[in-house]
């Protein structure tokens, strides 16, 4: 390893570490601030939440923030290079462009490796953490939470999957809940969903994690409903009789793609709970959009290595005594790079399109980049 490797090597480094931690607060708190008012505020959540939230989030802010950092250290330092002639020291010591970048390039290496890692295990299981925060804090408390969630948005509030579902508790001694009202309205996506309206003298909630239900057992019930022909339906019981609530399933059967891994994404697309539970109408985009997110994942992951090829022919050109010019070019080149991965393919050759296209593109421009800096 040469001394121009350890110094270009320890600069990276350090400038990347730096913006790391500092894009990181600033993602995390943002992410964090959206839920904390709905958790603490609303449901009266304790204040252990947001410390699940920060674990939460941290996986899925790194996805962005690695590169974004990766890209504005290697701009500033190349910059900063450029300016103080010590890049042309080094090429009139013999020591070319191609091999100047050589140490970027492995810590870029390295970079993507983690982010790799990141995108295909961690991050998913985070998401998958975060999306149950918010069924935890209702299982220690429901009373507050269905009081807030009756006078807002129902259930929705809790669990997207519950849309279309109000609930209300006239009072609770925390186990037992006297005067249980569930209030649930036709799904768009489901011509023959009827609405049901469910009134208990008393109720006591159950949960069952391993197959993601509520379960209300309703003492003193009454049921009403219409038919195919809109004619009501009423029945009573005084017996003990369960109501049970799916979550973590969404209102037209769609899974998250974002909570589970790259293997339980093909599973789930091969399985009869797909082919039963989505809409045939939007099957083939549930699945597009599914495995659009796998090739996301694996894309993003090497922007470490597109962010290098642009960013030290970019650096190289930028000769101000300010910082400013490095940091206006790494958030126009990150915000335009993640932005590419919004877009959905309308097929299976659009969607390897949108999500390879954006490191092709720095590829492409990098070779270009770096064909010109030969010559600076």
């Amino acid at each position: 390893m040469r001394v121009s490797d350890r110094y270009i090597g320890r600069q990276i480094l350090k400038a990347t570490a730096f913006a790391i931690i500092f894009l990181s607060v600033i993602l995390i708190l943002g992410t964090v601030l959206q839920q904390i008012r709905m958790l603490l505020v609303d449901f009266g959540a304790p204040l252990s939440v947001i410390g699940d939230l920060i674990l939460g989030a941290l996986p899925f802010s790194l996805i962005y923030t690695i590169p974004w950092a990766f890209l504005s250290a290697v701009l500033l330092v190349y910059g900063r290079m450029s300016r103080d002639q010590e890049l042309t020291g080094f090429r009139v010591a013999g020591i070319s462009l191609k091999r100047l970048s050589l140490p970027v390039f492995v810590i870029a290496t390295v970079l993507s490796a983690l982010c790799m890692w990141l995108n295909t295990q961690l991050s998913p299981q985070a998401a998958a953490n975060v999306d149950k925060i918010k069924m935890k804090v209702f299982l220690s408390d429901p009373r507050s939470i269905l009081s807030a969630a009756v006078e807002q948005d129902g259930l929705e509030r809790l669990e997207s999957s519950m849309r279309g579902t109000k609930a209300f508790i006239a009072s609770s001694d925390g186990q037992l809940m006297d005067g249980l009202h569930i209030f649930r309205t036709p799904s768009k996506d489901n011509p023959g969903d009827r609405p049901v309206y469910v009134y208990a003298k008393k109720a006591r909630l159950e949960s069952d994690s391993t197959r993601n239900e509520l379960r209300f057992r309703l003492y003193d019930a009454i049921f009403a409903t219409t038919d195919e022909n809109d004619q009501p339906q009423v029945v009573q019981s005084g017996e003990a009789v369960p109501v049970v609530l799916p979550y973590e399933i969404s209102s037209d059967g769609r899974k998250k793609p974002k909570s589970m891994s790259n293997d339980e994404i093909r599973a789930y697309l091969a399985s009869t709970e797909f082919h039963t539970k989505v809409p045939e109408r939007l099957q083939a985009k549930t699945m597009l959009r599914s495995l659009g997110e796998i090739q996301r994942r694996y894309s993003s992951s090497f922007a470490c290595l597109a962010f290098a090829m642009v960013g030290i022919p970019l650096g190289i050109k930028a000769r101000r005594k300010d910082t400013s010019t490095g940091l206006i070019l790494s958030l126009l080149i990150g915000t335009a790079y993640f932005a590419a991965f919004s877009f959905d393919g309308a097929t299976m050759k659009s969607v390897y399109l949108v999500a390879w296209a954006p490191n092709a593109v720095c590829l492409v421009l990098g070779l270009f980049l770096f064909w010109r800096a030969r010559f600076r």
